[in-house]
């Protein structure tokens, strides 16, 4: 059976002059196919366009030109409702950072797309978010406050919170790379996930199915 397509990019296009606040970005004539549960690493020096490319497919930033298809849908017909809809309920960030609220528990701050996406039951909500917390391997840590987490702990929380509404996309812009890389692997291959990292070579590529090597915006 061949792999089924998750993302298209077509000549994909987008100059920003001063890009998350640290200069020029750009991505110029991206064009690749990633598929269902195909977990894929984007690498290169900072500033090689792979952040804005990532936040281009997470339909975070829109680009100027080129064709972006998500899960069989044209993000060019997508309305400005349609794409928050289609982004909250379809794609699931990690950051550089967890940005977790210090002062809700780990459960709240986990279960907090259910409740924005659908208003969620809360003993689904509750089941869902212990249901993740244990693929994160921290069953166990609903009730402390996220603020007094150790940092490793932080991250697999942000990780919980990233496939609690089950998406169809992880895309994970610079988090550390560390032991999420392989929570990242295993959500590819057990629940058909398509992750998009961007990170280091020597961390992810272990992990990856195929690295995209960028360079002034382009496949390098």
């Amino acid at each position: 059976m061949s792999p089924v397509t998750s993302i298209l990019c077509e000549n994909l296009a987008c100059e920003r002059p001063n890009w998350n606040n640290s200069g020029p970005g750009r991505v110029r004539e991206f064009s690749a196919t990633f598929d269902v549960g195909e977990f894929v690493g984007f690498c290169g020096e900072d500033g090689c366009g792979k952040g804005l490319l990532l936040n281009i497919i997470g339909l975070l930033e829109k680009a100027d030109s080129g064709r972006l298809v998500l899960a069989g849908h044209d993000a060019a017909e997508f309305s400005d409702e349609d794409t928050a809809t289609f982004r909250n309920e379809a794609c699931g960030f990690l950051f550089g950072h967890p940005y977790l609220l210090p002062s809700f528990t780990v459960a709240e701050n986990v279960a907090m797309p259910l409740f924005r996406i659908c208003g969620g039951g809360a003993k689904e909500a509750r089941d869902r978010t212990r249901q993740v917390l244990d693929f994160a391997g921290i069953g166990g840590f609903e009730t402390p406050r996220a603020g007094m987490l150790d940092p490793a702990l932080k991250w697999r929380a942000a990780f919980a919170r990233a496939l609690v509404h089950d998406p169809r996309i992880l895309i994970c812009i610079s988090p550390p790379d560390s032991d999420l890389l392989p929570l990242a692997r295993m959500a590819a291959d057990q629940f058909g996930i398509t992750v998009l990292w961007a990170g280091l070579r020597e961390f992810v590529a272990p992990f990856a199915d195929r690295i995209i090597e960028m360079k002034d915006g382009r496949i390098a």
